[in-house]
């Protein structure tokens, strides 16, 4: 499936728009992760256990949204965007949540 950040797709006519299809993924690391990334935090460098976390998310989050959008039957999703924010109790940031968003439509 076409997913594109354009409201267009060159060579291609939209013929109907079916609505907004979102994917969301939710992610948590460890205990022991998230004290582990405190640290690197402060200490400054690379997280890669983050990057890895937030990958994941963004990937489980597009495929739902291209679920939805095939379901609904559509060729192509327009105006794809993604939000993300971080979640926990208290002050404690403890999980990811990452929304996949745009238009469905059919393309002719």
């Amino acid at each position: 499936m076409l997913i594109t950040t354009s409201t267009e797709i060159s060579g291609k006519q939209i013929t109907q728009t079916l609505g907004t299809v979102y994917g969301v993924s939710v992610r948590s690391r460890s205990e022991l992760g998230t004290v582990m990334g405190k640290i690197r935090s402060m200490t400054g460098g690379k997280m890669a256990g983050y990057e890895k976390l937030v990958k994941a998310a963004r990937e489980n989050a597009v495929a739902d949204m291209q679920e939805e959008a095939k379901n609904n039957g559509a060729d192509a999703v327009i105006c794809f965007r993604f939000d993300s924010s971080s979640m926990g109790a208290g002050n404690e940031e403890e999980f990811i949540e990452v929304t996949a968003y745009g238009t469905a439509v059919r393309l002719g």
